[in-house]
């Protein structure tokens, strides 16, 4: 595998999720022993803290899966200690008062649907031409470009992926989904899609003759592969690694 992948990895994240394990075990032995332990502990929210410090960790940090749910649990955790605070209930209208300032604040990203700007844009980054329409309320893009990155919140995103040079890319799904046909797109020997999906979906097309290797964690998810024919890793030399963090979403891998 390409070093540039396995360098975005913590080696020592299994030392941090054994040191988390370790913990758990011993406050379990605690309670059972009767030694009193805040009920908190033992509270999904604590659960969702946990995960966060694994995968942020694991990845270094770079992601931002780590700081949603990090923020999730520490929201509905405060609500355990002041439950006269009634966050709970604020719980939705907070997200929606969040996302609508990351739509004020993140810079408008239409600039990069014109081919003419593409153009520079690509020339300066080394990446293809990506050109975008629109469907219902979907992005349909064709997209020349080595690198994906692409995300969605409470949308839906739709990529048609052309490259011959393809070397992976990011995907960010937060209550959203992607849709990413990789058929008639090409690798040579090992790329990394690494995923960050939370409250989402997404659907990767990827060619029959591909291996896939399916290496993302996460809690309450789900990654089903119906491919009817799957790659033989032993003699393949395309082979896409899927990497990131899956909370309560889901991943489907499909051929054509």
């Amino acid at each position: 595998m390409d070093d540039n992948l396995k360098s975005r990895h913590n080696p020592e994240s299994r030392i941090i999720a054994g040191l988390i394990l370790v913990g758990v075990g011993a406050a379990l032995l605690l309670r059972n022993s009767g030694f009193p332990l805040p009920y908190w502990l033992f509270s999904w929210p604590m659960i969702l803290i946990l995960v966060g410090i694994y995968s942020g960790a694991k990845h270094n940090f770079r992601n931002n899966t780590w700081l949603i749910l990090i923020a999730i649990g520490g929201f509905f955790m405060v609500d355990r200690f002041a439950p006269e605070i009634k966050l709970a209930a604020n719980f939705w209208p907070a997200i929606i008062i969040g996302v609508g300032i990351l739509f004020i604040l993140r810079p408008d990203r239409r600039r990069w649907i014109h081919i003419g700007d593409n153009e520079k844009k690509n020339d300066d980054l080394g990446l293809g031409q990506k050109t975008t329409y629109q469907a219902g309320s979907s992005s349909y893009t064709t997209d020349a470009s080595d690198f994906l990155k692409t995300s969605s919140i409470f949308s839906g995103v739709q990529r048609n992926i052309v490259s011959k040079n393809f070397q992976g890319g990011r995907i960010s799904c937060v209550f959203g989904g992607a849709d990413i046909d990789l058929t008639q797109a090409d690798i040579q020997g090992t790329k990394e899609i690494r995923l960050e999906v939370i409250f989402g979906g997404v659907k990767i097309i990827v060619p029959p003759h591909w291996t896939v290797h399916n290496e993302t964690d996460g809690v309450f998810h789900g990654v089903e592969d119906k491919r009817k024919f799957r790659g033989d890793a032993t003699t393949s030399d395309k082979i896409l690694v899927l990497r990131g963090s899956v909370i309560f979403g889901g991943v489907e891998i499909k051929s054509y």
